[in-house]
């Protein structure tokens, strides 16, 4: 019976964060008992569908470094269904709107993009494509570069797990119905097992910049939603490219 609720928590899990065409059953407590520790298992067919794209691009000289990067970084944006982007993007509105915590969440809930979602999501995918663009040129550490998305679901999982809920309804409430703070073992063992292929350096952005992250949450809405979870992902995986260009520089 455990293994079946593993299962089907695995399976919405990679439903919700890719454009699989995956059914899943209904999305209740007992189906999503395993959502949080499965999302960053889920995360790995990122990581995966990231490497054989890089390897591929790493192998076509002929096209330049910059059109490669722009080829990486639509390809991650439509592998998610632009989900994290959007939830980027009402974040931006919500945040730099300077209003109080009420409005902003009403703000996250509005499904109109005001200019700051727009000039945030320009900024997000010009900055991976030009990192992207970046590493490429220096033919940096493949694996490391390909977990990145593991590591961003991680630290999305330990969000989920461990912070308040902003508002009594969402999809963060959906999705989180089942938490439990036991799965916190299961993400740190994840996160060991990430750290053993990859430098040591992406874990350690990742986890400053989820404990950052979590404290602005706390601080600007009281908690997280399904959107600030979204924009988490995004803002990570681009501070983690920038760590290794960084890295690749030292």
């Amino acid at each position: 019976m455990e293994c079946l609720k593993i299962l089907t928590s695995f399976l919405i899990a990679v439903s919700f964060i890719s454009i699989l065409p995956i059914s899943v059953q209904e999305w209740n407590s007992c189906n999503l008992r395993f959502f949080c520790i499965m999302l960053p298992i889920a995360g790995i067919l990122f990581s995966l569908s990231w490497f054989i794209l890089w390897f591929t691009l790493s192998h076509l000289v002929m096209l330049s470094c910059s059109l490669r990067g722009f080829i990486m970084c639509i390809f991650t944006l439509a592998l998610t269904g632009g989900l994290h982007t959007d939830g980027l993007m009402d974040t931006c509105d919500a945040i730099f709107s300077h209003k109080d915590r009420e409005t902003r969440l009403k703000i996250l809930s509005d499904t109109h993009a005001g200019s700051f979602a727009v000039m945030g999501c320009i900024i997000i995918l010009m900055a991976k494509s030009f990192l992207f663009a970046e590493l490429l040129m220096s033919h940096t550490d493949i694996l490391t570069l390909s977990f990145i998305p593991s590591y961003s679901r991680l630290g999305m999982s330990f969000i989920l797990v461990n912070l308040p809920f902003a508002k009594n309804n969402g999809l963060a409430v959906m999705l989180g119905s089942s938490r439990n703070k036991h799965d916190n073992i299961s993400i740190v063992i994840m996160l060991l097992v990430f750290s053993f292929f990859t430098h040591k350096i992406i874990p350690f952005i990742m986890i400053i910049f989820a404990f950052l992250w979590g404290k602005l949450c706390m601080k600007i809405f009281g908690g997280i939603t399904g959107d600030l979870l979204g924009a988490f992902v995004e803002l990570s995986e681009v501070i983690m490219l920038m760590g290794l260009v960084i890295l690749n520089c030292i």
